[in-house]
This record gives C-alpha cells, sequence and structure tokens, in this order.
C-alpha cells in the first residue's frame, strides 16, 4: 500500500522546501498542491529540492501539466474542474494523470480515456470538508474492484483505516493534514508498512 501526502498551500517556498525535505523519506509520493502560488514560485520550488537532491520522481504536480512538462516531471493530478484528461493527454503525452473521482461513473469514464490512477474522495469525516457528509467505503470498495488502475483513497484516513483499506484493493492513501506533523506522519508510514507484513 502507498502513501501519498498533499501539500496544503499554507506555506511559503521556503517553508515548504524543508518541509518536503523532511517529509519524504515517509512517502512514496507528495501531491502539490499549491493553488495560490504562481507558476514561477512553483518552479522556484521544485529547482530548489532538484539542487538539494531530493527524489523528484516522488513529485506529483497538481493540476498543471505544462509546469510539470517544463521541469521534466512525469505526473500530473487532474481535477474536476480544470483541463480534462483528454485534453491533457492530447496536449502532453508524455505525462502519467490521475483522476480525481467521487462516483464509479466518473471512475469508468476517466479509466476509459486513459487515467494512470484514480483518487477518490473523501472518505471518511474530514476538518478540510467541513459540513459536507462523507462518501463512505462501499463505492470505493467498488471501484477498487472494478478498476484496473490504482485507485487511492483520501478524506479523514487514519491509521486504523489501512487494513481495511488493503483488505479491500485500495493501492493507497492521500493525507493532507497528516503532513503537517512528522511524527503523526511517520504513524501512518508505520501503519502502511506493519500491514504490508501482515498481509
Amino acid at each position: 500500500m502507498k502513501l501519498l501526502g498533499v501539500t496544503d498551500d499554507c506555506l511559503s517556498v521556503d517553508e515548504l522546501t524543508l518541509h518536503l525535505q523532511q517529509t519524504a523519506p515517509f512517502l512514496d509520493a507528495i501531491i502539490l498542491r499549491e493553488k495560490s502560488k504562481t507558476d514561477a514560485q512553483l518552479t522556484d520550488l521544485i529547482t530548489r529540492l532538484a539542487n538539494s537532491g531530493f527524489p523528484l520522481d516522488k513529485l506529483i504536480i497538481h493540476a498543471r501539466p505544462y509546469v510539470a512538462g517544463e521541469l521534466n516531471l512525469r505526473k500530473v493530478q487532474l481535477t474536476g474542474y480544470g483541463m480534462s484528461l483528454r485534453d491533457a493527454l492530447r496536449k502532453f503525452p508524455e505525462l502519467q494523470f490521475g483522476c480525481s473521482i467521487h462516483s464509479m461513473e466518473e471512475a469508468k469514464e476517466a479509466t476509459t480515456e486513459g487515467a494512470d490512477w484514480l483518487l477518490h474522495g473523501h472518505v471518511f469525516e474530514t476538518k478540510s470538508k467541513p459540513g459536507l457528509p462523507a462518501r463512505g467505503t462501499e463505492e470505493l470498495f467498488s471501484i477498487a474492484k472494478y478498476s484496473s488502475i490504482p485507485v487511492y483513497a483520501i478524506g479523514g484516513i487514519q491509521p486504523l483505516h489501512l487494513p481495511d483499506l488493503q483488505r479491500n484493493g485500495v493501492a493507497g492513501v492521500a493525507v493532507l493534514s497528516p503532513m503537517r506533523s512528522l511524527k503523526v506522519l511517520q504513524s501512518y508510514r508505520i501503519g502502511v508498512v506493519s500491514n504490508e507484513e501482515n498481509d
């Protein structure tokens, strides 16, 4: 099971550079979800990381395939409101794309159109989505069973959820709030490793 981190757009470029260097050892991939940062700021961040020896293959750029292409990164997470997967694949055939989905119908459409992975949520109640009901695991598990590509879960996921998610074919989890604490993030990594050893 993979552990993905999602940045929360709350840190400066200087702060985020250091934070990513500290959190990378615990994560299999990091979605750079920095909506307020300009393309130049994002480029500066990634250039700093590259110069520090950061494993750039762990980075997934959120919603900006043109930035990924310019920096020779290969992975982009598309949203439901930005560039369509079809357009992204046509304009950037060299890149790999994940799609954020919220239903079986969206999962089937994204898979048919050529997505490389799916991100489904929000699965459990989370403070980042106040007032919005959680989608739960039933449809997530159906999507994971149906899908021929990896399905990742996001939203309110705790270490105690990991065994059930893995048993039902979920390829990994993406976490946002735990990224703010190295100690908490380490507990997720321990949970992933322990779960794999007991599988």
